[in-house]
């Protein structure tokens, strides 16, 4: 997982911090297509949003996405490249199969 995470010194906390890599993430996982046909989808069921509304959904996926797998790895401690595959995949399913049921409302955006 080392290569998958960088680190940046944040001024604001006085210390390093790690943010996941979440494109290298879905690319070395073979899920990246599945997170852009699920955010096209979004974008299908929300109609016709202007641009900045869009990307905002966009990266509001991305950071629920990057918040579960953090989650997901803090729970067992580790993770392979499978591991990340087995919960990005689940977490794209629930995604899709909430789309399916209808749009999503206020704070289930995601």
């Amino acid at each position: 997982m080392d290569e998958i995470i960088t680190g940046c010194d944040n001024p604001l906390f006085m210390g390093p911090t790690v943010r996941l890599d979440l494109t290298t993430i879905l690319e070395a996982t073979g899920e990246l297509q599945h997170f852009l046909d699920l955010g096209a989808a979004r974008l299908r069921v929300e109609g016709s949003l202007p641009e900045e509304t869009s990307e905002a959904l966009i990266f509001s996926m991305a950071d629920e996405l990057e918040d579960h797998l953090r989650a997901m790895r803090s729970r067992q401690g580790s993770a392979s490249i499978n591991d990340l595959r087995v919960w990005t995949r689940a977490w794209i399913d629930e995604r899709q199969e909430a789309l399916a049921r209808g749009p999503l409302q206020g704070g289930d955006r995601g």
